[in-house]
């Protein structure tokens, strides 16, 4: 037998003996190895379309709604417009003169409460990140209301500048209580709402 018929795994040998391969033999072809499952076809459902996304647990949803039941921006007064906080601190204190010129006095009692009230609800509407220039606008925009309420309805009228000097320590002697008052409320404010944040927090935790 030759060397051929040997090593050549694609013939077999014929009845006379010489290797040389039948009619409508075809050699064997390699096997090809299996594709690796594709994670993208796995993670798709029959149709060929993607699997949906894991369920949300009931517990997650849960505290998803306690968060939005709660102001989002840290607001004591939720829901309240953006814009509340600068008309109350800016329309606050020229409301509470007005009012207080015609209820007998510009810097009487109507004047102190209305401009604490003010000073309250723009604390309470403001959020967690706008409180600090609530806090820091309303001294000296009630002192500025306060100044030229006492120069432009002081009667008699201030005759010349030293005399409306007068008028302006006279103005911030008066005012100057009020915007501690202020002040303080705006603080028991911002506290009342920090509690509250921590309060609806701990509950969302504990869901």
């Amino acid at each position: 037998m030759s060397s051929s018929a040997r090593t050549s795994p694609g013939r077999r040998p014929a009845p006379d003996g010489y290797g040389r391969p039948e009619r409508g033999y075809a050699p064997p072809r390699p096997e090809r190895p299996a594709p690796a499952p594709d994670p993208a076809r796995r993670a798709s459902g029959p149709s060929g379309r993607r699997a949906s996304a894991a369920p949300v647990p009931p517990s997650a949803g849960r505290r998803t709604a306690a968060r939005q039941a709660s102001d989002p921006g840290g607001r004591l007064l939720a829901g309240a417009p953006s814009w509340l906080p600068a008309a109350a601190v800016l329309g606050g204190p020229m409301l509470a003169a007005i009012v207080g010129k015609f209820a007998g006095g510009y810097h009487g009692p109507a004047f102190v409460v209305l401009t604490i009230a003010a000073a309250a609800l723009a604390t309470a509407a403001a959020t967690a990140n706008g409180r600090w220039w609530v806090v820091t606008s309303l001294p000296p925009v009630a002192w500025l209301v306060a100044t030229v309420a006492e120069l432009a309805w002081h009667d008699p009228a201030y005759p010349d500048t030293k005399a409306k000097l007068v008028g302006v320590v006279h103005a911030t002697t008066n005012v100057f209580p009020v915007i501690l008052a202020a002040l303080a409320v705006m603080g028991l404010v911002i506290a009342a709402a920090v509690v509250r944040g921590r309060q609806s927090g701990g509950g969302a935790r504990r869901v």
